[in-house]
């Protein structure tokens, strides 16, 4: 662990999502958090969830808010909003900001939470962060790139243990195949990165937890079996899905859903249909030095806290 780690100023981009509140847990060593988010509705929550944090307002697409939040920072973990019509641009700017206090002796490390398989253009949420990879590499930065897979945390386990009817509903094809990365051993696996810093530098990491590849009806047999009701799918049209995602991409607001908002999720939906999403979860079990959750396990383990 590097000696001044404690002295640290930590940002997190984002920190109000399901990537943060995975890593969050983890991040005992630090005493200095800068957490990013971009409404108030966010900033007033994540200061009763974190008391001690720094909650800072800002909006990643503005060049002058990226350059605002990394004053001071030595370490960066950067995640994207995916599906933002400047989801690239919000990457380059805080990675041009950190590169300003990388000239000054300040800045140290940039984590950047990818995605698996960056290289599928079809998807613009993949593309977008290719070329924030792309960025990154060549800053000049010292840098690690980290590729989660499909989150398990997709499904809301605790509804449909509470729900009277356990219906998912599904935006894409019950039998398309897909590796799962739950938010917990990201998290854990970031943190670790961040607290090596120098072992981690340059490398790309792909995040998988799931063993092999499950369908969504495989996903449905083991809820079934775990919350001891029957979970049914419930299919959404692509029309209806890509509406509902630009609703909560504009915070409910149904006159900023325009097509930049809805072309993104709309084509991650035709592509979910028929190809998913498959990695390997050797590289994850190396970085935890155990073996990532199973899908099985995953549920288990919210069971368990939803019962407490």
């Amino acid at each position: 662990m590097p000696a001044n780690l404690e002295d640290d100023l930590l940002l997190i981009t984002a920190a109000s999502g399901k990537q943060a509140a995975g890593l969050l847990p983890h991040l005992h060593e630090w005493s200095h958090l800068r957490l990013q988010v971009n409404s108030q509705d966010s900033a007033d929550r994540m200061s009763k969830a974190y008391p001690e944090a720094e909650i800072v307002q800002a909006n990643l697409a503005s060049q002058a808010d990226c350059a605002r939040i990394m004053v001071g920072v030595a370490t960066c973990y950067l995640i994207t909003p995916s599906f933002h019509p400047h989801e690239a641009e919000c990457g380059y700017h805080i990675i041009d900001a950190a590169r300003s206090q990388f000239k000054t002796g300040v800045f140290k490390h940039l984590v950047h939470s990818s995605v698996l398989h960056p290289s599928i253009r079809k998807l613009m949420n993949h593309d977008n962060k290719r070329y924030v990879e792309e960025y990154l590499i060549e800053s000049g930065l010292p840098y690690t790139i980290l590729q989660p897979t499909h989150l398990m945390e997709t499904l809301d386990v605790k509804r449909l243990m509470t729900a009277e009817k356990a219906v998912h509903r599904m935006l894409w094809s019950s039998k398309t195949m897909f590796s799962f990365v739950s938010t917990r051993d990201a998290g854990e696996a970031a943190a670790k990165v961040l607290r090596e810093r120098e072992k981690h530098l340059y490398a790309t990491y792909e995040l998988v937890s799931t063993a092999t590849p499950l369908c969504y009806d495989e996903v449905r047999v083991i809820l079934s079996e775990e919350l001891g009701k029957e979970v049914s799918l419930e299919r959404v049209s692509v029309e209806e899905g890509a509406e509902m995602f630009a609703k909560m991409i504009t915070k409910g607001q149904i006159e900023g859903a325009e097509f930049e908002n809805r072309q993104g999720p709309a084509r991650l939906f035709l592509y979910y249909n028929q190809k998913g999403l498959i990695g390997n979860s050797n590289v994850l079990e190396m970085l935890l030095g155990r073996k990532p959750l199973g899908y099985r396990e995953w549920v288990r383990v919210h069971v368990a806290e939803v019962k407490v």
